[in-house]
């Protein structure tokens, strides 16, 4: 107002002395590497709108001179915001969004608003492991998730900071991530005979799919995409490359690095595969719903899938999948076939994904048990009591 400068009272505030006012803005100034700058921000972006402000990000600055970490484009609004974690996270959303398969898309984006939220403004470069340590800490007190969904949560925000690191190049190292306790997933199965007698409840014009499914050990949405180009019949082989995430035909197979999978053809599914890729275009589908003439949705295998179920008295919670494709590779690996061979036919990338299908199997334990005895032929037990031997003559 009249156009002097404002005294500093140390500690407390720059004032005008003749009009008792205080300034609106306060910056810092400072000589940096022979460039004259001037801060008018924190790292946040927040406007240094108060001299306690101004005063805490002064001493920040030193003490980062200090200790060689200071960079003043930390404190420039402009590029403070670039640092961002939501802006970063959002970037990292549109980016991965294009590669996932349909059905897990909005599970991704809820679990990336969720750290949207929680991070906001906070500038990635600052983001150390009690940071993460907190993050898990809320997520535990406002949401009631199983150990697995805390786990997904939280194994999403670490391939964000690793995509911070290795793509952006704007972190050197991801904080270590607190550890989520998952208890192993007790999947179920059945045997053969339990399957057979299952089968034998699907009505007839079903059969096929659910033959397919138990035979091959396919997830129903590669048994869904399906088509009959995939079927070499001179080689008695099925390609799988694609599959159906919910309704979305995709032409890759569901998993990280997924490969395309050749398979064999099972003997009693081959007089079925003859008839219907001979008859049929290439591009159609080898599966298909016989009062549609589309290929089977999602919803009509459930809902198919619990008739079965229900018609043999069997309890819900024995899914599609844990009679087919858990109940392929555990009778496979409990009946002696490598893990190796079964991995191949699964699709796994590594027998380490197989090596849960190693059940423990009493019945054949029991079997192989038989094979040990203590006892020979021909020979006294050494358990038996002894024969006493006659007394000799003194």
């Amino acid at each position: 107002m009249c156009g002097r400068n404002f005294a500093e009272v140390k500690g407390v505030a720059f004032v005008c002395l003749e009009h008792k006012t205080v300034p609106a803005k306060l910056y810092v100034d400072l000589p940096w590497k022979g460039q004259r700058i001037r801060i008018y921000s924190d790292k946040t972006g927040q406007v240094l709108d108060t001299y306690d402000r101004a005063n805490t990000v002064l001493k920040t600055i030193r003490a980062e001179i200090e200790n060689h970490s200071f960079d003043p484009q930390r404190y420039l609004k402009a590029d403070a915001s670039k640092f961002w974690t939501a802006n970063l996270l959002e970037f990292f959303k549109q980016h991965k969004l294009k590669s996932l398969a349909p059905g897990y898309k909005a599970y991704f984006s809820y679990m990336v608003g969720l750290a949207k939220a929680y991070f906001g403004d906070q500038d990635v470069r600052d983001l150390r492991k009690l940071d993460l340590i907190n993050y898990k800490d809320h997520l535990e007190k406002t949401f009631n998730w199983k150990p697995k969904t805390l786990k997904n949560v939280l194994d999403v925000f670490k391939a964000f900071l690793r995509y911070v690191k290795d793509d952006l190049e704007m972190i050197t190292t991801v904080p270590s991530f607190p550890v989520v306790d998952v208890p192993d997933t007790a999947f179920k199965w059945i045997g053969q005979k339990d399957q057979a007698s299952l089968f034998e409840h699907v009505p007839d014009q079903h059969k096929p799919l659910i033959a397919f499914l138990m035979l091959h050990g396919c997830r129903p949405g590669e048994a869904r995409a399906l088509k009959c180009k995939n079927v070499d019949l001179e080689h008695d082989s099925i390609t799988i490359g694609a599959t159906f995430s919910g309704g979305v035909y995709c032409e890759r197979r569901k998993g990280r690095g997924a490969r395309v999978l050749v398979i064999p053809i099972h003997p009693e599914m081959r007089e079925y595969m003859v008839e219907r890729v001979r008859n049929s275009h290439p591009e159609a589908f080898v599966f298909v719903n016989p009062m549609t003439g589309r290929p089977y949705s999602e919803t009509r295998i459930w809902k198919l899938w619990n008739k079965v179920r229900t018609a043999a008295g069997v309890s819900k919670e024995l899914r599609l999948y844990d009679a087919s494709r858990h109940s392929f590779a555990s009778q496979l690996v409990n009946s002696g076939v490598s893990l190796f061979t079964v991995s191949k036919l699964l699709g796994h990338s590594s027998t380490k994904m197989t090596e849960r299908y190693s059940h423990a199997n009493v019945e054949s334990m029991r079997t192989e048990l038989s094979k040990l005895s203590l006892k020979k032929k021909e020979a006294v037990s050494m358990l038996s009591p002894r024969k006493k031997e006659p007394k000799r003559d003194q």
